[in-house]
């Protein structure tokens, strides 16, 4: 059982404050040094392997893309067309947060761009119509967590690629599991709306919606274009990730005119800071997940998960609750690289669809980005209404409730997240 010592040592290294990048990397070369007898240029031929892969150029486009829409005005249209949809409900100002946020994630795959997206305007528009200030920000913070759950998602595409599953299919899964966890949260929006007296503003008017969605028509086709696309079989997931940043330029630069030169640069200069960022997790988990599948580990877990019990629903009850503990300490992206690739294969011992596993995997963690202490979402929501973390943490709780409600709905129905992908076989 020394193969568990690569975790201990990970786990050292994090709670003396090293960054999870530097964690892993040191963990893993400690390890190598103290327990296995292989020179240590296989820390850079696996960093390197682990980055060398022509799917995981779709991370930079999407990154990328989700800037451009948020500078480009796609993101204020979107916004101006749910307030047509779902503005005359009670509460209905924060129903469009959940709606706003639903459309932006079908089209960037990261939580924190669509926080900073819709969240820049939309908290302090909460706050002028009356709605209180660390509820706006929490109600955002959860509405953050649809990014990485509705297709595109950025750790869909991870987890396809650390276990070797069709990432199209894995796309396909997540859209009703991701559309069922955003229903939940309006439900909770609406029942919160009613209990603090939130009121809808101008009643549902079909002419309304008609004019905003011919103003967002353009908006609204960035997710038809890029879902379609990949679902037809017309882009792979890689081809439309870089297809969807060309739309936003073109429309940025030639329908809504809102997209500058300057802009445009500013865009692409924080998009690399943020693939930086990713791939270099990235890299490092590979070595991180090479080590603990030489020594072992993922199959020791297997037997130990099937010891616990034989019934697949159990397992994956037990694995939920773990990865929720685990999301809470840790940011999805290493969450996902470093746990898929050790409990995938124990699932499919079990007779669990790997896609399936995937999307339950990818929605508890999504869990993990409105939790502290390194709740993603919750800290740009906060950071955007200058409130403190825990004051909105504890508003976000409802917002929880509902999400782990739908998660053990998608786990003990997996056709809820099956079903689609069913259709193209």
């Amino acid at each position: 059982m020394t193969s568990i010592l690569i975790i201990v040592f990970f786990l050292v290294f994090l709670f003396l404050g090293v960054p999870v990048v530097g964690a892993m990397g040191l963990g893993a070369v400690v390890y190598i040094i103290g327990f296995m007898n292989i020179p240590m240029n296989i820390v850079a031929n696996q960093m390197l392997g682990g980055v060398g892969s022509y799917t995981l150029m779709a991370i930079p486009f999407f990154i990328i893309s989700g800037a451009l829409m948020e500078s480009g005005g796609i993101s204020k249209r979107i916004i101006s067309f749910s307030t047509a949809l779902v503005g005359g409900l009670p509460g209905g100002l924060a129903l469009v947060v959940i709606v706003a946020s639903a459309f932006f994630a079908a089209m960037t795959g990261s939580g924190a761009a669509c926080v900073a997206a819709i969240g820049g305007m939309m908290i302090p528009a909460l706050v002028k119509n009356g709605y209180d200030i660390d509820f706006a920000s929490a109600l955002q913070a959860a509405g953050g967590t649809l990014g990485p759950m509705i297709p595109p998602s950025i750790l869909m595409v991870l987890y396809s690629v650390s276990t070797s599953n069709s990432v199209g299919d894995m796309l396909l899964a997540g859209l009703v599991p991701g559309l069922l966890i955003a229903v939940s949260m309006m439900v909770v929006t609406v029942f919160i709306s009613v209990k603090k007296g939130y009121r809808g503003g101008d009643p549902f008017s079909m002419k309304k919606v008609l004019l905003s969605f011919k103003d967002s028509i353009w908006a609204l086709l960035t997710p038809v274009t890029i879902l379609g696309g990949i679902y037809s079989g017309i882009f792979t997931p890689t081809e439309a990730a870089a297809f969807s940043c060309f739309y936003a330029i073109f429309v940025g630069f030639f329908i809504y005119k809102e997209l500058t030169i300057k802009s445009l640069l500013k865009c692409l200069y924080n998009s690399i800071k943020g693939t930086g960022i990713i791939l270099s997790i990235v890299a490092v988990t590979q070595l991180f997940s090479w080590i603990m599948t030489r020594e072992g580990l993922p199959q020791q877990i297997a037997l130990m998960s099937t010891s616990i019990s034989s019934n697949p629903q159990v397992f994956m009850l037990i694995v939920t609750l773990v990865l929720l503990v685990v999301g809470m300490f840790l940011d999805p992206v290493p969450a996902v690289l470093i746990f898929a690739p050790i409990l995938t294969p124990s699932a499919i011992a079990m007779g669990i669809n790997p896609i399936h596993f995937g999307v339950v995997m990818v929605a508890t963690f999504c869990m993990g980005l409105v939790t502290p202490p390194v709740g993603m979402t919750l800290f740009v929501a906060s950071n955007i209404a200058n409130r403190p973390v825990l004051m909105v943490s504890k508003k976000v709780v409802p917002f929880l409730f509902a999400m782990f409600a739908a998660i053990i709905l998608i786990v003990l129905f997996p056709q809820i997240s099956l079903f689609l992908p069913s259709l193209g076989k």
